[in-house]
């Protein structure tokens, strides 16, 4: 039996989005999000699906489709995958491009923006799965708390505090993500 090719969709002409479901194996699907401006290249006049890609690192969702291009000289099947957020800015240079909401299922173009690789990285969503301090940039040394970034591409310690000072800590490194990373800050 043939595959159905394209995505189920609905149209919010109030909000002048359109939800695509995406399909997912034996899990409840998914929906991303698009401007209504965009439907007709992004769904109507594609002609693949787009579906959902997790990425365990991340722990993100992403939305992406795969082209097939015929078989490679070893025999297997050659394909070509396009990531959604780059499709819908016609963008696919050595840049990233950024959900600056951090939701990854949510490609209307007001979300998105073309970042360098470190500001992609400094865009991040709260702390590291194996942080102790529960502060995001903030880790145990000794018998203290650092405050470290990165800084023109390398990790810097920006500051030290008595085990006693964690809150302190935290704050600092909230105020020196906003000093040095600006509008890509991220979430503490």
């Amino acid at each position: 039996m043939a595959r159905k090719k394209g995505n189920n969709y609905i149209i919010d002409e109030e909000n002048k989005i359109v939800k695509i479901e995406l399909r997912r194996r034996k899990k409840e699907n998914l929906w991303t999000i698009i401007d209504l401006d965009d439907f007709d290249r992004v769904v109507k006049n594609f002609g693949y699906t787009w579906f959902s890609d997790y990425n365990k690192v991340r722990n993100l969702f992403y939305v992406k489709t795969c082209i097939y291009l015929g078989v490679s000289q070893n025999g297997n099947g050659k394909y070509k995958c396009i990531l959604l957020h780059k499709f819908i800015l016609n963008y696919f240079g050595k840049n990233k491009v950024d959900h600056i909401n951090h939701n990854t299922l949510d490609n209307r173009k007001c979300n998105l923006r073309i970042v360098e690789n470190e500001s992609n990285t400094q865009n991040r969503k709260g702390k590291n799965k194996n942080n102790k301090s529960g502060y995001r940039n903030v880790s145990k040394s000794g018998n203290t708390w650092i405050v470290q970034l990165q800084v023109d591409g390398k990790n810097t310690i920006l500051g030290r505090f008595s085990l006693e000072q964690l809150d302190e800590a935290g704050k600092f490194a909230e105020e020196m993500r906003q000093k040095y990373y600006g509008e890509y800050a991220g979430e503490a």
